[in-house]
């Protein structure tokens, strides 16, 4: 398991040590569990993604699939945030209003309702299952009561 094992690390630095990381993962067959907010980073070394959001798994896919597919609203704007490399591409951010939901509150329906621009009755109203909505053998899950109706924007 590795809590953010980069950030606090020059770039060129976190380089070679996810460089290491991933040469290590293939010559042993290792599995990590890796914690962390720089999603680049994520890309870079994870067959797949859980996010989460006040604690809680709300998608879960293969990296690719969940990059360039993203079907909860949260999920895609954590991916609008990550900017291009390249300096043609107009940077769009996705700005999510209010305040984070407090984890220690039990809330009678979805913990994202509140922030979500796409935000029924139902969000609000009932918690939202953990799904898996692919057909294939790849699985892609979400916890969103509006999956499959939304048109989410990812990065690939």
């Amino acid at each position: 398991m590795a809590d953010e094992p980069v950030s606090a690390l020059d770039v060129s630095v976190q380089a070679q040590v996810l460089n290491l990381l991933q040469d290590l993962q293939n010559e042993l067959g290792l599995t990590y569990i890796l914690i962390a907010h720089n999603l680049s980073v994520v890309r870079y070394i994870c067959d797949q993604v859980a996010v989460m959001y006040v604690g809680k798994i709300v998608e879960l896919a293969d990296t690719d699939e969940l990059y360039g597919n993203p079907l909860h609203p949260y999920t895609s704007a954590l991916l609008s945030a990550v900017p291009d490399a390249n300096p043609n591409v107009e940077f769009n951010p996705v700005p999510l209003q209010g305040e984070v939901a407090d984890p220690s509150q039990e809330y009678g329906g979805c913990n994202f309702a509140e922030r979500c621009e796409y935000a029924k009755d139902i969000c609000f109203q009932k918690v939202p299952e953990l799904l898996n909505i692919s057909n294939d053998e790849h699985p892609h899950y979400i916890s969103c009561h509006l999956a499959g109706e939304l048109s989410l924007k990812g990065i690939i």
